[in-house]
């Protein structure tokens, strides 16, 4: 992974060459840059107030490396240190009181041609690093940055540092440093002198960021055990960034934690939908394999059912087959049958047909005979039938049932005197007769 490495310098845009050109240009004859340089007392209290966080309660979220709960003071105790000397010795040739200095710190904090003191910010990772760690783990920048101070004093000798303090409650663990460049064997005024512009040069820069930025990654790896390297050095930020930068950059950062509190918020509820969402996908699939098994039961019992009605459909359609084998076996014989009766039927027919053309001729051959030897009412019939008074009885059908029982009635009263002399007689004439019963 790649980490970001910042070396912020705070300065007076308002008083580079730049600045002063774009001035003569204005109304107003000034400009309203960027100024986050110590330039007096009054600045050196702002950032006092803004390191220690000493508007809030949160003090376990800074902790101070060097120096101690005020800032101000410790620049004062440094300058003591650091010019005192010098400035005694400048008084002491100095003939007019007048040009004598009595505070040097005081001096410097009301000429506008010095800043007071310089802040360097030092910073490693961004906010998309550290947003999700956690704060032990932010704690352990503070032997990262005891080394980077370290680094600095070595790197630049002739910057003094009066205060150092860590940021943990920000997007970001950073560091404060407020120290006091110094300018050795001046020729006019103290022999040692602030000298921020001689110290701090846009060269010099360059040179104390690239050594401070590769001390500093190689010592984060150390302490987190990790193999990170830094991102490419970017152009033009060798400068603090604005109080009024700064709380920008802070609300657009509240701003995206309030959104990455929010989306995380929306990710837990998607995760709780996904829950009952899994557990509803769990369910249905307990269902559909119940269903699977149920219906895989019931294809088995259908499958017995149908292989079963098939067996049985099967035995019947043979049964159905042997049934219309003999039915047709039947169906011949009955028609060989019906054709035998229905020859026979005919050839009966045919003789019954010969019978009935013969017999009104047998019948009246048995009248005939039976008249001829019968009683006298045998003979009134015989008149009445025979032909020749035939036309005296139009209308008159043998074969009547009433005329038949009237005729059978006298037949059967002369049958009874004569039968014997009938039969015999019969018996004795039959073939002479010409005809069969």
């Amino acid at each position: 992974m790649e980490l970001s490495y910042s070396f912020h310098l705070g300065n007076d845009s308002n008083k580079t060459i730049k600045a002063r050109r774009e001035a003569k240009n204005t109304l107003s004859g000034t400009t309203n840059k960027s100024n986050n340089a110590i330039q007096n007392v009054r600045q050196l209290g702002k950032v006092n107030h803004h390191n220690l966080r000493l508007y809030d309660n949160k003090q376990e979220l800074i902790k101070t490396i060097k120096g101690s709960n005020d800032i101000t003071k410790d620049v004062k105790e440094l300058y003591l240190e650091l010019f005192d000397e010098a400035r005694v010795e400048y008084n002491n040739k100095q003939t007019r009181d007048d040009r004598k200095i009595d505070n040097y710190f005081n001096k410097i904090s009301n000429d506008t041609k010095h800043d007071l003191a310089c802040e360097i910010v030092i910073e490693l990772g961004d906010m998309v690093y550290w947003d999700d760690k956690s704060l032990e783990y932010k704690y352990e920048m503070t032997q990262i940055f005891e080394k980077q101070i370290d680094d600095l004093k070595e790197i630049v000798p002739d910057f003094y540092i009066a205060n150092a303090t860590i940021h943990f409650d920000e997007h970001s663990p950073h560091l404060h440093i407020v120290g006091v460049p110094v300018k050795e064997n001046c020729k006019t005024g103290l022999s040692r002198q602030v000298g921020k512009t001689s110290i701090f040069t846009k060269e010099s820069l360059v040179v104390i960021q690239n050594k401070m930025r590769e001390s500093c990654i190689t010592e984060f790896n150390q302490v987190y055990q990790l193999n990170n390297k830094l991102k490419e050095k970017r152009k033009g930020k060798n400068r603090d960034i604005t109080p009024y930068e700064r709380k920008i950059y802070n609300e657009k950062v509240k701003g995206l934690k309030q959104e990455i509190s929010n989306l995380e918020n929306e990710v837990s509820n998607l995760e709780d939908n996904k829950d009952y969402i899994n557990k509803q996908i769990t369910e249905l699939n307990k269902d559909k394999n119940n269903i699977t098994d149920e219906i895989d039961k019931k294809k088995k019992i259908n499958n017995k059912i149908i292989l079963k009605s098939k067996n049985q459909l099967w035995d019947e359609n043979e049964k159905l087959k042997e049934e219309n084998e003999n039915l047709k076996r039947l169906n011949y014989q009955y028609e060989h049958r019906y054709n035998d009766l229905k020859e026979k039927t005919d050839y009966l027919i045919n003789q019954l047909n010969k019978v009935f053309q013969k017999l009104p001729d047998f019948i009246k051959t048995i009248v005939d005979h039976l008249f001829n030897h019968s009683s006298l009412s045998l003979k009134y019939f015989k008149q009445q039938y025979d032909p020749e008074v035939k036309t005296r009885f139009k209308g008159f059908n043998l074969f009547n049932k009433k005329e038949i029982e009237k005729t059978t009635k006298h037949i059967n009263d002369e049958m009874d005197e004569y039968a014997e002399e009938f039969y015999d007689d019969k018996k004795d004439k039959e073939k002479d007769d010409g005809f069969e019963l």
